[in-house]
């Protein structure tokens, strides 16, 4: 079995929670609770330069480092998980979203139009798109551990995100343009043993040298009036940050620190992803009914929500067993086999 790679874990909780605050932001500025200019407007800008970029390139070097495909049998049964472990909380909980948007639509700051748009189309309107393009990566990008094809394959990917805004005629064209090239330097980094990095000076000196530019970069341009996406500007900005954290937090890891808390909340990642939102959505909607217009009080409360709602519902879906097929359904299907086995 593959070791755990902690500074992975500390990747996931960091976006993680990124990826809850700033939804909770959007909701507020949507609603009119929260300007949308000033700090957190900037915040938005930051955050989105680099927090959905982790988990691409977590997932990415993942990917490679699973054992390489041998023969297209090989590849068809890998897709084949793939398209089950994705597909039933991608459409379990797109689905269970839309329902929700529908029923309750005078409450919800997006609308979602027709079911098969919202599940095929257009699934940016919620969060489960990340779900939807990384299959598309898994299917057209094998685990090839080969680098003469992958730094070509990162160069093309890099072109692609420079032009992604052309290619909104396809939902899954235009994610793969976008985030396609941090999957790649995934791979790339899984087959330069980025996992095996020693403790160094070098290491965290270099990791903090990435932080700094990426930060004063970013802060520099901002004042100075820039607010575009999908630029040659914010994807050397997005390599400069996903590198330097998780330099930052593989150095952390070399030198042994472990933290029981980020291993929990990594565990619990997963649920907290799909279920944030449904969570603070509530809160936020409840606090708006009883006239609280506090921005810190929604923002603490809709965080609590966010996080303890998911990992408890996680937890009590994992002890009925069955439930937590929306969740990791492989997992259930192997303990439901296993069990008819010994019985």
């Amino acid at each position: 079995m593959d070791k755990r790679e902690n500074w992975i874990d500390s990747i996931k909780v960091l976006a993680c929670t990124l990826i809850l605050v700033g939804h909770l932001v959007q909701g507020l500025q949507r609603t009119g609770i929260l300007v949308r200019n000033g700090k957190f407007a900037f915040f938005l800008w930051f955050i989105y330069l680099f927090h959905v970029q982790l988990f691409f390139l977590c997932s990415g070097y993942l990917h490679e480092k699973k054992d390489k495909a041998g023969s297209l049998r090989d590849w068809l049964h890998y897709i084949g998980y793939k398209l089950v472990a994705l597909g039933i909380p991608y459409f379990s909980f797109s689905l269970i979203t839309w329902l929700l948007k529908s029923r309750f639509i005078d409450l919800v700051n997006i609308r979602t139009g027709h079911l098969i748009a919202f599940l095929f189309t257009s699934p940016a309107l919620a969060q489960y798109w990340y779900l939807y393009t990384l299959f598309f990566l898994f299917l057209f990008i094998p685990n090839i551990k080969n680098n003469k094809i992958l730094i070509p394959l990162a160069v093309g990917f890099f072109g692609l995100y420079l032009i992604s805004g052309r290619l909104v005629f396809s939902f899954a064209l235009y994610s793969m343009a976008q985030y396609g090239f941090w999957f790649v330097l995934g791979m790339l980094m899984c087959n330069l043993g980025f996992g095996d990095l020693k403790k160094s000076a070098s290491l965290i000196f270099a990791s903090l040298v990435l932080i700094i530019i990426f930060t004063g970069t970013s802060c520099a341009l901002y004042s100075y009036g820039y607010r575009a996406t999908f630029t040659i500007f914010t994807i050397i900005l997005g390599t400069l940050a996903c590198l330097g954290l998780s330099m930052l937090f593989r150095y952390i890891e070399a030198c042994g620190f472990y933290s029981r808390f980020v291993t929990l909340i990594a565990k619990y990642s997963f649920p907290i992803y799909l279920l944030h939102t449904i969570y603070a959505a509530s809160v936020r909607t409840l606090l708006i009914f009883t006239g609280v217009k506090s921005v810190w009080i929604h923002l603490l409360l809709g965080f609590t929500a966010g996080t303890a709602g998911s990992i408890l519902t996680a937890f009590i879906f994992e002890k009925m067993v069955y439930p937590e097929f929306i969740f990791y359904p492989w997992k259930v299907i192997k303990r439901v086999i296993k069990n008819s086995r010994n019985n």
